[in-house]
């Protein structure tokens, strides 16, 4: 038997993405914020800039517990002027070109018995107007030491800010006043191949085992129902316009095993024992810089996207690369020997694409008994079960365990900062980070239940 389908299909993309739009509309908001406290000795004042622990309060209040009153007079007495969500006007609906082709053979193997099943798909998925989201109030300024845009984050409405966007840094930028726009992107497909092999056999015993590969792209993997977390919670080299790379919910390699085996001890009633087994390889990383802290153009990040660690990381050629300065402290030896133990020396000179590594592969076997019992009513039947989930960690605690890369999936291994005059990166510290074991898989739960069916 031979099947298979082609078609375009919409749906499944969270409305909470649009909702957003009414959320924060630019209308219904007042913001303030104040960014010029000055705390860097114990003066209550200096030149007139209030410390956090000297500004008057609006209730009369504790410092820093109670609202300042400056900030509580100005959203009182101020028109709104904060972020805004949006929709792209051409905003289209995403959806997908999906191409499917499989076969399912039946088939004897003379000696090892008749009737054996395999299965087989091939399934193409093509994105068409996937989702992302832009933050309009950025424009590119520049370009960093390797090539990838600097933004600054300005206030359109100045005309000033737009002829000269690094003019007058604190008084153009929007701070995090962004615009986000759900707007369209381009690129990312899906391949999935699976296999399975099954039978069933005369005495009461199932078997069947599987394997499914799968390589996927996208643009942006949207993880969250916020627009700033969309925008921002995954690793790129261009926030405001990413390209396709290795999506962060594929797992490229699955292998699953079932085996059951039934029997009538008494009358019709079975009982019936289930083990089922998955074997696959990690989920996606990628390795990204910390540029949090530094202060450029009023933004403090350091290529002005307003994200902090999810930039991915400039891979150097040697401890002489040009482009880069190793501070005293940065421990040159062992990040190249980090380098070089994960996989990134094939990307020197260059930025570690997206998710170029993976996870730990991870095993666990689950355990599910069953047994029959009579009904009290004619053509009713009962039955108790009792299912051990990650049965492979209640039998030896290091067995079943998950370890990965924790969301948004990245590594932040390097503190970074960009010399302006030199357009050089200053490497200032080297974290060597660990993937962390990922609790709820990784235990083993029991639980008991009855099914009663009529």
């Amino acid at each position: 038997e031979v099947h298979g389908g082609v078609g375009i299909y919409s749906g499944g993309n969270p409305n909470v993405w649009l909702s957003n739009n009414y959320s924060n509309n630019g209308i219904t908001q007042v913001e303030q914020q104040a960014r010029d406290y000055n705390d860097v000795n114990d003066a209550n004042t200096l030149d007139g800039v209030p410390t956090l622990f000297s500004e008057e309060t609006a209730t009369g209040g504790t410092p820093i517990f109670d609202v300042p009153k400056r900030l509580f007079d100005g959203v009182a007495n101020g028109t709104a002027n904060s972020g805004v969500n949006a929709v792209d006007p051409n905003f289209k609906i995403p959806s997908q070109l999906k191409v499917a082709l499989g076969a399912t053979i039946d088939f004897d193997i003379p000696g090892f018995g008749n009737d054996f099943r395999f299965q087989t798909d091939i399934l193409y998925s093509k994105n068409r107007n996937s989702a992302r989201i832009i933050d309009n109030a950025l424009v590119e300024i520049g370009k960093a030491p390797d090539g990838r845009p600097m933004y600054a984050s300005i206030d359109k409405s100045d005309p000033d800010c737009v002829a000269d966007p690094t003019g007058n840094p604190f008084g153009c930028n929007r701070w995090f006043n962004s615009d986000y726009i759900l707007t369209n992107a381009d690129g990312g497909r899906q391949w999935v191949y699976s296999a399975a092999l099954s039978k069933s056999h005369d005495n009461g015993i199932d078997w069947s085992i599987a394997y499914a590969y799968t390589d996927s792209t996208d643009v942006n993997p949207m993880t969250s129902s916020v627009a700033f977390s969309n925008f921002s919670q995954f690793a790129t080299s261009e926030r405001n316009d990413p390209r396709a790379a290795r999506s962060n919910y594929t797992i490229p390699h699955r292998f699953t095993g079932k085996f059951s085996w039934a029997h009538d001890f008494w009358d019709d009633n079975t009982t019936r024992l289930t083990l089922f087994g998955v074997v696959n390889q990690g989920r996606p990383y990628s390795y990204t810089f910390v540029d949090g802290g530094g202060a450029f153009n009023g933004n403090f990040t350091e290529f002005g996207d307003g994200v902090d660690g999810s930039s991915l990381l400039y891979i150097p050629t040697g401890a002489d690369d040009p482009l880069v300065q190793f501070g005293d402290d940065f421990n040159t030896t062992a990040f190249f020997a980090f380098l070089e133990e994960n996989n990134l020396t094939q990307f020197a000179g260059g930025i570690a694409p997206r998710n170029s590594n993976f996870s730990d592969w991870w095993a666990k076997i689950d355990l599910k008994f069953e047994q029959e019992i009579p009904s009290f009513v004619e053509g009713h039947k009962m039955s108790a079960f009792i299912v051990i989930d990650n049965f492979t960690n209640l039998l030896n605690s290091d067995w079943g365990v998950m370890y990965e890369a924790s969301f948004p999936r990245t590594f932040q291994i390097v503190d970074a900062r960009i010399d302006r005059a030199t357009n050089t990166y200053q490497y200032n510290e080297f974290f060597e980070r660990s993937q962390g074991r990922v609790t709820t898989p990784s235990l083993w739960e029991i639980r008991f239940g009855v099914n009663y069916k009529f």
